[in-house]
């Protein structure tokens, strides 16, 4: 199944999860006044998830260090290397806003430790909100020493899990931290389950003071010899040490590819570790199915019925979810079209469009553009019903049922093969 795509890298952790899994208990769904068994969590602990179709004023929040310039917009004539030279620019330009935006939200973060006013936490959770968005632009450039060794064979490192690590995300882990306090010797040892923006997400806007780890664990014995003033300042400790680490990973993300850094976009365009021009693309090309994998199968085929498993929301505490989708529907075109304004630049729409497929180029534009207006107006996720879920999936649904049959696979005009793992994926 395509799934495993994402999942794979998962499977290096697993031994070193079994005992930490031993720890957490279930839960079904953390979002507010859909508790875990035995929990208190009630509906009013939590703000009012963030409204549909508003992007936050930045007022208030403070510059991010980098100038990362407008997004890049080459006017030049298709070529193959000027496709793979605008993918790793465009990844390139959304790692520097990562930067920026994680560095604003440690930033505030610090300040809400430091004055713990209701202000300074609305103004963490604005830093947070910015965050994610910026967050779930990057997320969908899956290639290179950012992706996971599922996605990019050749360099794939996984850096993207130590910055977010969803759907691989535990709240016992989180919590696991803030009690036992490992992460002060060293962060080598936290599971990316329990760190980054999940974890940030978690202490900015959860309002509990119980917990998803078992009572008889070593974090659940200590947890609840916390008083509420340790707690609290145990909570405090870890969001400020956690913010730092992900603000760490993210300058990492940029160094990717910068000249003093890895530089990796010499490699790509030098095909290194790929082997070829056609397999470079290949990778690159598959970054363009997390549409398919990430947002229309883990994201939305629970709340639509096309899933048995149990929603696995990416923000369950924060709830902005569907910005987040908003978000990586417009990243898709970035590398679609182009990564300048309304997808202007190089994109693999203009190699469709020279090697005489204009009309499936077309055809992905105008499914695009109706996923992203479903997903503009759609509202927040615990406010939208079966039905409005089901419409959203099957919207989305034209797109990447396009995208496998026709872009990719053995009727692709581009020769751009499926990763092994869809193979046997017909949805």
């Amino acid at each position: 199944m395509l799934h495993t795509r994402r999942f794979a890298h998962v499977a290096g952790l697993l031994v070193l999860a079994l005992g930490a899994i031993a720890a957490c208990r279930a839960t079904e769904d953390p979002r507010p006044g859909i508790a875990a068994k035995g929990t208190a969590t009630t509906p009013e602990q939590l703000p009012p998830p963030f409204d549909a179709g508003v992007v936050p004023d930045s007022a208030g929040l403070p510059d991010g260090p980098r100038a990362c310039g407008a997004a890049p917009s080459s006017t030049a004539a298709f070529t193959k290397q000027g496709l793979l030279g605008a993918a790793v620019d465009c990844a390139a330009f959304h790692a520097c806003t990562l930067e920026n935006a994680v560095s604003v939200l440690r930033t505030t973060v610090d300040r809400d430790v430091a004055q713990k006013t209701s202000e300074s936490r609305a103004l963490a959770q604005l830093a947070y909100r910015r965050a994610m968005d910026a967050w779930s632009t990057m997320t969908l450039f899956e290639f290179g020493p950012v992706a996971d060794k599922a996605n990019d064979t050749y360099h794939g490192r996984g850096l993207r899990s130590f910055v977010h690590s969803w759907p691989d995300t535990s709240r016992c882990q989180v919590e696991t931290q803030i009690a036992l306090k490992g992460y002060k010797d060293s962060f080598d040892f936290v599971f990316p389950s329990g760190r980054g923006l999940f974890a940030i997400e978690y202490m900015l806007f959860f309002a509990g003071s119980d917990t998803a780890c078992s009572p008889a664990s070593s974090a659940g014995q200590a947890w609840s010899a916390l008083g509420p003033e340790a707690l609290g300042a145990a909570k405090r400790d870890y969001l400020t040490a956690v913010s730092a680490d992900t603000l760490v990973r993210a300058q990492a993300i940029r160094k990717v590819y910068t000249k003093d850094g890895e530089d990796y976009k010499t490699k790509l365009l030098a095909f290194d570790g790929y082997g070829s021009e056609q397999e470079t693309l290949n990778v690159v090309a598959w970054s363009m199915l997390y549409p398919e994998v990430e947002v229309k199968d883990l994201k939305l085929a629970a709340y639509a019925g096309f899933s048995t498993t149990s929603p696995n929301p990416e923000t369950p505490f924060a709830q902005v979810d569907i910005e987040a989708i908003r978000a990586n529907l417009r990243a898709f075109r970035s590398l679609y079209a182009g990564c300048g304004p309304d997808g202007a630049g190089v994109g693999f729409d203009d190699w469709l469009v020279a090697s005489g497929n204009g009309a499936l180029a077309a055809d992905i534009a105008a499914k695009l553009a109706a996923a992203q207006a479903a997903a503009d107006a759609f509202p927040p996720f615990s406010q939208a019903t079966p039905a409005q879920f089901n419409a959203l999936y099957q919207t989305l649904r034209l797109l990447t049922n396009l995208l496998k049959t026709n872009l990719f696979g053995s009727a692709s005009p581009l020769n751009l093969k499926l990763p092994a793992s869809a193979a046997s994926d017909t949805d």
